[in-house]
């Protein structure tokens, strides 16, 4: 992480998935909506995973307030929903696995945190560009319209550690200044067969966090792949920083890099390295 001036504060195979997002009517405080699901076969056994409210959940940077749906830690959560998110595994009728989403969350920042704090955010309706401009039009039309479009979409599920096993998906679980999105991976892997985060080498114990750039650069190459995490002068900062990730056989390697920001002419120095 940069210096900053004033600032506040069991192989597993993939055969066939499909992607339903969906919305159960909730009756009741601990009644469970059905968010989205994915139907998949696992070792040849069919089984269906779903992100599951525990009881109805609550609108943030919602479709009445695009003013703040825009704000930076509105990012990615505009428009957005909360509380009590758990990723459910399901074979022949009956739940086999629940894995509470909410202690990935919590470590960066966050719309109204004081507020759901110990929450999980999901977007649940798309932000268009326009819609800002028919906020300020007034325009009757827009929040009807904008609760009519289809959820977004969460679990795309892809092989982030390269096991060869497509059986991760991405979850934004915070933003860093201003609207830098972070993201764990989550969902089983080649070597640990239940729910879990997927982690680094270097802190096994530990989910690993990171922006959305990085877990695509483990998509794209086994070798190692520089990513860019902050910029010199970003939000007053002395230092620039980046990432170096590489993943291969189920083992993924983050090396976090902070250089100087030198004046003209100068060359930038390596200040610290270390394991992420």
């Amino acid at each position: 992480m940069p210096k900053i001036l004033l600032r506040p504060p069991s192989f597993v195979l993939l055969l066939w998935c499909a992607a339903v997002p969906l919305v159960a009517p909730a009756r009741g405080a601990d009644e469970q909506v059905v968010r989205e699901q994915h139907t998949m076969a696992i070792d040849s056994v069919r089984e269906t995973w779903q992100l599951v409210w525990q009881g109805k959940p609550a609108t943030i940077c919602g479709p009445d307030e695009v003013y703040m749906a825009i704000t930076c830690p509105c990012s990615g959560w505009a428009y957005a929903e909360y509380g009590r998110l758990y990723l459910v595994r399901n074979r022949g009728g009956h739940e086999i696995e629940r894995m509470d989403l909410r202690p990935l969350f919590g470590k960066f920042d966050y719309p109204e945190a004081d507020k759901v704090d110990g929450s999980a955010y999901l977007q649940r309706w798309p932000l268009k560009p326009s819609d800002v401009d028919r906020e300020n039009d007034r325009d009757p039309n827009l929040i009807p319209e904008i609760k009519r479009r289809p959820a977004t979409e969460i679990m795309k599920l892809a092989d982030y550690d390269r096991d060869g096993a497509p059986t991760e998906f991405l979850i934004q679980v915070g933003t860093l200044p201003c609207g830098k999105l972070q993201f764990a991976a989550i969902g089983v892997t080649k070597t640990i067969a239940h729910l879990h985060a997927l982690t680094s080498v270097a802190h096994r114990d530990t989910p690993l966090l990171m922006p959305q750039a990085a877990w695509q650069a483990l998509l794209k190459s086994r070798g190692p792949t520089t990513v860019r995490t902050w910029a010199c002068d970003d939000h007053g900062s002395e230092t620039r920083s980046e990432l170096v990730v590489s993943a291969n056989h189920g083992a993924i390697r983050v090396k976090e890099r902070e250089y100087s920001c030198p004046g003209t002419g100068k060359a930038e120095k390596l200040l610290e390295e270390t394991d992420k």
